[in-house]
Order: structure tokens, then C-alpha cells, then sequence
């Protein structure tokens, strides 16, 4: 019922006893305007739903989402896993909530920067250019998750938080985004936040860790990683969770660094390992320093061609067998993993991932171990072990038991279906209401659930080296993957792989996070003339 309607009836009753009708006419526009102010404000509408999701509103109430729906300011999003919604908000926005996520839509509108709180799970959001014009210099649009805040200044990109590891991920495809650590306690000024961050342009990634003060800077992704995760707008999953065996372009005997380093000391290099007479083709310069990566202070930069396991923010860095591909400009290492159709980081057969950012391996007498560092230690590309290489750590037996319980779980996530999904608490709900009101920025002050590998068993357990015999499997990348034998006769040439349409860009030294250095022109290559004796 709309005001307009009622005025016949307000004439109607308006009589000589103007005092009378005077009390009757407000208390009916006081019980319309009780009526009229129940519900709260529409920001957003269901265009696609699948599996099982929930919206809770501002008043608590909870129900099941399906397409059409209109979902309010204030209200909660949960989506059970292999589900997904697709909302479409009032000034044409639109954003994806993938599976297993859960966000608070804090603040939205036409004229003011919106507020989307990511719980946990991952978003991939595209920003109308209309939205966009509201004044260029701001934030239009801020997204936040427990530790970090982002600040989009562009249209399209994937934000991913985890509950568990406290680790928030932000990947940009198109346009400008700003990424910053969000310090404890009251947050008021999210835009001052944000302005002390990390500007972040397309085909670089940047990982906020909870035990770091500082987001990761910027850094290249890996190119068929980026693309993967670019064509999947619908945050869909794939069963493929484990990859191949591939030969790496590095012979036994030579580092990536040596590789990649000047055509006379590759040369010289290959003749001590092979006993191959080599003759140079000459080559373009390139200059691989600024992409290594690096450590200054509080400054930390992954080398360029990093891949991300998005669901728990462990950073996947080049090992110090990776080759640099000077047609993307990038590190390309055969021993740290793949992606799989989905862009899903996935690890070597031999490594398995916790659901808190873990990398955990089996002996060979069938005890588990962790790596320890692997995903959060940040180091440049020379100083970086492979898996093989990295020193682990045997597990305590209950340890073992909760990790082994933790890798089953995942396993059944994986294949279990979408049909029940826990919705949020009453406690819970009431956390969000004082976060949204600037009481603190942790959104779930309730317990944060402890770790399956706890700090000191890394810091006191029995530490395994690569050289104590051969108590891991070994995963060696320089295996043929057809036979499994060596490949004797690798020949240490660049993959060739196309150049992805954006430059190759980097943080490291000639450049900053305002500012990026950018890599040379990557058409030249190292090429070998080789004869065989």
C-alpha cells in the first residue's frame, strides 16, 4: 500500500471533531509506517542458483534460496558445497558465490561505496562501468574478509578467504583493485586501509597469510592458471585433484638458474653434466632479476609464474629446477604441480594439501610428514626446494590420525552431494551485527578452530632429510612420465608456450607496487646447436 492511497480516506474521516481525528490519523500513520519498514532493503536478485544455498536476514529469519528471490541489505549467504548462486545487485553488478562460501552483503547502494563481508569460500565479482564513474579516485566497492580488505577500483576479479588458515586471496582480471592487511579492532575508515596497500593490475595475484603483517606483493601468475581461473566465471570444481609426472626442461645435473642464466655459462654447464660439445646461437638479452622474487623487511614477493591454492591461500612458488619462459615471463617448474580444467591448484601425486594450507607427504614406511614452511615461506626462485628436496618433518601418531581424518574428509566433500548445508547461528548472526556497526573488525570472535599440525610438533618433531636414505617416494620431475626413466638426453630448450595478452609485469627491484616494473619484450630465447659424440 503506497501513502498516495490513503488520502481519500484521510478526507473522508477529517470531520468537526479535528482533535478526534487527529489522534485516529496518527496512530494509523504510525501503524503503516511499523507495517511499511518490516522489511529491509533490496540490493540484490537470484539469477542462477544450483545445489543448495541459504540467505539469512536482517531479522534472523532463514530460507532457502531460489532463483528470482530478492535478498536484503544486511542479509547472510551460505552455500553448501558444489553449489552456487548468482546475484545481480540494484546498479547491475553482478557476483558469483562459489561453493562452500558464506558472505554478509554489510552495506550496498547506487551512490555510495558497498561493503561485501566474504565469511569464508570464494567470490568472483564483475563491477558495472557505471559504478565505476562515481568519483575514480575512490574505492567503489570494498571487499573484506577476518584479516584483509579490498578495494575495487576495476571489474572483474576473484577474492577467496579461509576460515581455517586465516589466509585471503585476491586474483584481478581486468581493471584495478588495491589490497591491504585489515588491522584488529575497530574499522571505520576502510578506504584509508586500502589506500596503504598493494595496487594490484591484471594476471597478478597477491595473498594476505594471518601470520603476516603484510599482503604478499603483487606477483605474475602463473599464465595457465590465470586463464583457467578467468574462463571459470562460475566458480565451478573439477574431480581431477592430483597431477602427472612431467619431464623437466632441466637435466639432471644443471639448476633452472643455470639455464636460464648467459648462453656461455649454460654452455659450459652442459658440457661438464653431458659431455655434449654445444655451440651458442646467439640470443637477446633478458633480464630475469626483477621476476625471481624476493624478501626486503616486511616486503615479500613470490617469483613471477606463482601458482595459489585458492581454497586455503598456500602459496605454490617456481623451485630452483624452474626454467624462465621468456615468452610469458614467467618461471615454469615441472616439480611443484599443475592446474587442473578448473584452475584448481594441484599437487604432485606424492603431496597431499590439509584443509589448513598443510603440505603433508608419506614416508615410505607409511607415516606421514609434514613440509614445513611449504605455501607460507616466501623465498626467491634459486633458494626455492622442490617438494623432494624440502626437509620434512615426521608426525606424532594422533597427529597422523587428524591429518589422515582431515585428508578423508576432503575426499568425501569432493564426491558427497549438495544436499544439506549448516546455517549460521544465532551467536554467529549476532558477531556480524557488531562487526557491521564498527565494533571490530573480527567478524567471528568465537573460536578459530585450532590447528591439525600444531606449531611446536613442526618446532620439536623428528626432522627427515632428503639424504636419510630413501624415506619418500620419489616424484622426480626429470622422469620420462611414458617409461619412468631418466631423460638422459633432456635437452634444456624454453617451453614454448604463446604470450598471455597482458605484460609481463613485477614489484621487484626498478619497481613498486604503484608501479611495476615492466620485463623485457619476451621474444628472444636461449637456443642450442647440439652434437652428439
Amino acid at each position: 500500500m503506497k501513502a498516495e492511497d490513503l488520502k481519500p480516506f484521510f478526507r473522508s474521516i477529517i470531520g468537526s471533531n479535528r482533535m478526534k481525528n487527529l489522534l485516529i490519523i496518527m496512530m494509523f500513520a504510525f501503524s503503516y509506517g511499523a507495517f511499511s519498514n518490516q522489511g529491509g532493503k533490496n540490493v540484490a536478485i537470484v539469477k542462477l542458483s544450483r545445489g543448495t544455498a541459504s540467505v539469512t536476514g536482517p531479522d534472523g529469519k532463514t530460507e532457502n534460496i531460489k532463483k528470482g528471490m530478492w535478498v536484503e541489505e544486511g542479509a547472510i549467504i551460505k552455500t553448501a558445497p558444489k553449489s552456487f548462486v548468482k546475484l545481480s545487485f540494484i546498479d547491475k553488478s553482478s557476483m558469483n558465490v562459489g561453493p562452500k562460501s558464506e558472505l554478509k552483503i554489510e552495506k550496498f547502494s547506487k551512490k555510495d561505496a558497498g561493503v561485501i563481508n566474504v565469511l569464508t569460500g570464494k567470490i568472483r565479482s564483475k563491477v558495472t562501468k557505471d559504478y565505476l564513474q562515481m568519483d575514480k579516485e575512490k574505492s567503489k566497492l570494498f571487499v573484506k574478509s577476518k584479516n584483509a580488505v579490498m578495494g575495487v577500483r576495476g571489474t572483474d576479479f576473484m577474492f577467496s578467504t579461509n576460515r581455517k588458515t586465516g589466509n585471503t586471496t585476491t586474483v584481478l582480471f581486468e581493471g584495478s583493485i588495491v589490497f591491504n592487511k585489515l588491522p584488529k579492532g575497530a574499522v571505520r575508515d576502510l578506504e584509508r586501509v586500502v589506500n596503504a596497500g598493494r595496487k594490484i593490475v591484471p594476471g597478478q595475484v597477491s595473498v594476505a597469510m594471518r601470520n603476516k603483517p603484510k599482503p604478499t606483493l603483487p606477483a605474475k601468475m602463473n599464465s595457465k592458471q590465470f586463464s583457467k581461473l578467468m574462463a571459470n566465471v562460475n566458480l565451478a570444481e573439477s574431480n581431477v585433484k592430483k597431477a602427472k609426472a612431467k619431464r623437466s626442461p632441466v637435466p639432471p645435473g644443471l639448476s633452472g638458474d643455470v639455464v636460464a642464466s648467459d648462453p656461455k655459462a649454460l654452455k659450459e654447464e652442459i658440457k661438464k653434466v653431458t659431455k655434449i660439445n654445444v655451440t651458442e646461437v646467439p640470443k637477446e638479452e633478458i633480464d630475469v632479476k626483477a621476476s625471481k622474487g624476493f624478501k626486503d623487511g616486511l616486503d615479500e614477493k613470490p617469483a613471477d609464474g606463482v601458482m595459489v591454492h585458492v581454497e586455503t591461500g598456500a602459496v605454490i612458488q617456481p623451485a630452483n629446477d624452474a626454467v624462465f619462459d621468456s615468452n610469458t615471463g614467467e618461471w615454469v617448474s615441472s616439480s611443484m604441480g599443475d592446474v587442473n580444467a578448473a584452475g584448481e591448484y594441484i599437487p604432485p601425486e606424492q603431496i597431499n594439501i590439509t584443509s589448513d594450507g598443510s603440505f603433508v607427504t608419506e614416508t615410505s614406511d607409511g607415516k606421514l610428514a609434514v613440509i614445513p614452511g611449504m605455501g607460507t615461506d616466501i623465498q626467491p626462485v634459486d633458494q626455492m626446494q622442490t617438494f623432494d628436496d624440502a626437509p620434512k618433518v615426521e608426525l606424532p601418531p594422533e597427529v597422523q590420525r587428524a591429518v589422515a581424518g582431515d585428508l578423508e574428509q576432503q575426499q568425501n566433500d569432493s564426491s558427497s552431494s549438495s544436499e544439506s548445508i549448516e546455517q549460521p547461528s544465532q551467536e554467529e548472526f549476532k558477531q556480524q551485527e557488531s562487526s557491521e556497526a564498527g565494533e571490530s573488525n573480527d567478524q567471528t570472535s568465537f573460536k578459530e578452530p585450532a590447528p591439525l599440525i600444531p606449531d611446536d610438533v613442526i618446532e620439536t618433531g623428528t626432522l627427515i632429510k632428503p639424504d636419510d636414505g630413501g624415506r619418500f617416494p620419489s616424484a622426480d620431475g626429470s622422469k620420462d612420465s611414458a617409461d619412468g626413466q631418466l631423460c638422459t638426453n633432456c635437452v634444456p630448450v624454453l617451453p614454448d608456450r604463446p604470450p598471455t595478452e597482458g605484460p609481463p609485469t613485477s614489484t621487484g627491484p626498478g619497481g613498486n607496487f604503484n608501479n611495476p616494473a615492466k620485463l623485457p619484450a619476451g621474444n628472444g630465447r636461449t637456443k642450442l646447436r647440439i652434437n652428439i659424440n
